[in-house]
């Protein structure tokens, strides 16, 4: 699969429900200094909403990512998170699943998983077996899935959607459970796959780019939260604290194996305002504070007095990206 590449690109896109919009604009931003994304990784991997984000980059006729980032704003963001009317009697899900699947059906249409340009790795996690399933393209028992199942397997995040039955068999919940930021995965995988065509993988450089989607700033001490029951929770942060911390552990783990230059981990510190780690927030006023605060990390280094802006790290991956061997010589 990567024989004569010499150097392997990952791009990997965290979960986190709207917050989807910053690694869209960041994408949108790379897209327009260095060409389609779908021309520019070898291998992509994407959890929840970032393998929403993926399968759109790799479907035929690839969305631009500026388009795609529109999803996450306006009329379709509204559809995706509009609210289920029996809540209330039933407990069931927040949200109505016709309105995410009626995006993803529009999106995605009708191609399949072996329709994929690229390498694709989507982790979804099955209720039934109690085990992380990564549906992927090199494997043929997941190539005739359609990508608009596969987009809403991953993303049925518990008390937001319901769980998702593909083909009738198995349950699946949002891989965001288990493998919130897919970056490890996607790294292992390409080793595993370099192993497998008999390759030895330190003959390859591999660069991996990791798109986080907001880390929380606000905090809960003890006194708050020592006499929370089940419900504050639930209704809480204890999804988004699952998210970010499975994201953080990733993120640590490939500092410690990967060289300065292989790994680039673009994150920003989200707002430190009421329920801006939400997952649905779709107020306008937030979302147009999102869209501000990442522009601001593209286009400078120092954010605060702290050196966390992306200007500089965007520059040295787009010149790697241009530099290397094409995805498709």
């Amino acid at each position: 699969m990567f024989e004569h590449k010499d150097t392997i690109k990952i791009l990997s896109i965290d979960g986190g429900g709207i917050r989807g919009l910053i690694p869209a604009l960041l994408l949108a931003e790379i897209e327009k200094n260095c060409g389609q994304i779908s021309q520019l990784f070898d291998f992509f991997a994407g959890t929840s909403t970032g393998g929403i984000l993926t399968l759109l980059l790799n479907r035929p006729n690839p969305l631009p990512a500026e388009q795609i980032s529109n999803i996450y704003q306006g009329e379709d963001a509204k559809k995706i998170f509009k609210k289920n009317i029996f809540n209330v009697i039933t407990k069931g899900e927040k949200y109505d699943s016709k309105g995410i699947e009626s995006i993803l059906g529009t999106k995605l249409e009708n191609y399949c998983l072996k329709d994929a340009l690229n390498s694709v790795l989507i982790p979804s996690y099955d209720m039934e077996s109690r085990n992380t399933v990564f549906f992927n393209n090199y494997d043929n028992k997941y190539n005739n899935i359609f990508l608009k199942d596969i987009a809403r397997a991953t993303s049925a995040a518990p008390t937001y959607f319901e769980p998702y039955r593909i083909n009738g068999t198995r349950t699946f919940v949002d891989g965001g459970v288990a493998v919130n930021n897919p970056a490890m995965s996607a790294y292992v995988e390409v080793i595993k796959l370099l192993k497998k065509s008999g390759i030895d993988p330190n003959s390859k450089k591999i660069i991996v780019v990791s798109l986080g989607t907001g880390s929380a700033t606000s905090c809960f001490t003890y006194d708050e939260i020592k006499n929370w029951n089940p419900i504050n929770w639930v209704t809480g942060p204890l999804i988004p604290t699952f998210f970010d911390g499975n994201s953080t552990t990733v993120e640590y783990q490939l500092k410690q194996i990967l060289p300065p230059d292989c790994y680039f981990r673009f994150q920003l510190r989200l707002p430190n305002e009421k329920d801006a780690d939400k997952l649905d927030n779709i107020n306008e006023k937030f979302l147009n504070r999102l869209k501000d605060l990442t522009r601001i990390y593209i286009e400078q280094d120092n954010i605060g007095g702290l050196p966390i802006g992306w200007a500089s790290k965007l520059t040295t991956i787009c010149n790697a990206l241009q530099s290397t061997n094409p995805v498709n010589p």
